[in-house]
């Protein structure tokens, strides 16, 4: 992420108070995906307004807020990050590679944003990270492995998205057959043999990404992917699949 686009996004966050995605990007003059970038990794500095969290085609866009009590810490990392949004040179076009953002956003996201999602917004969320991924997946240049990489992660993510919505919706729908009133996500996930083999494909798409990790500018990517995906309620069954112990370049 760029150092002065997240300088610029908090130094407006902290100006508006109020917002959506399109506001922060007027006041700070970086790029959406730089804003989606931002709030996902600082998200602990903002929160939803109930009252505008729609965003359907004809309705609004996500309204957004400053937290008051994280205010006092906002204003000190801007004070750290003063000089050097000041001593940079404006932020231009050409500075910000649009492929790299757009996945980034979509990895934001999908391993930050949507675990801690409410049911009624995953389906959102998804549709946010899908639009970011489709927009950029075949500008990718073969040559450039860290994007290969990054397109490889929101993939994954969103078929693992994929995989445990159907768990969720097979695990609420009523079976005439059982008197079972609590059933887990992971036994109709595994239950159905297509579904098996889409997490099967999963644990041997993720163990060939991780046998040839590059060297990452983003050296959380892997811990992170790692995470998200030990923390869903289908990691174990994938991760079976897929390699015991995930190499990390350094």
């Amino acid at each position: 992420m760029v150092m002065l686009g997240r300088y610029r996004v908090l130094n407006a966050i902290l100006a508006l108070r109020e917002f959506t995605v399109a506001d922060l990007a007027r006041y700070s003059g970086v790029k959406d995906n730089t804003v989606r970038t931002v709030l996902g990794r600082d998200s602990r500095f903002v929160e939803r307004d109930g009252t505008q969290a729609q965003r359907r085609r004809g309705g609004q866009p996500i309204q957004y807020r400053l937290r008051p009590d994280t205010e006092n810490d906002l204003v000190a990392i801007l004070r750290e990050l003063e000089g050097f949004g000041a001593n940079l040179p404006p932020l231009i076009a050409d500075q910000e590679d649009p492929v790299m953002l757009s996945l980034i956003a979509a990895e934001d996201i999908l391993i930050r944003q949507l675990p801690q999602a409410c049911p009624t917004d995953r389906a959102e969320l998804v549709d946010l990270a899908t639009a970011d991924y489709e927009a950029v997946q075949f500008l990718v240049s073969p040559e450039h492995k860290e994007a290969v990489t990054h397109r490889g992660v929101v993939d994954l993510l969103l078929r693992l998205a994929e995989a445990e919505q159907g768990a969720l919706t097979r695990s609420q729908a009523p079976n005439s057959h059982t008197r079972q009133a609590d059933r887990s996500v992971t036994a109709p996930e595994t239950s159905g043999h297509e579904a098996e083999k889409k997490l099967e494909a999963l644990g041997r798409d993720l163990r060939k990404l991780l046998t040839s990790w590059p060297t990452l500018g983003d050296k959380d990517l892997l811990p992170d992917l790692i995470h998200r995906i030990g923390t869903s309620q289908l990691g174990q069954i994938i991760l079976g699949y897929g390699p015991e112990t995930p190499p990390i370049s350094t």
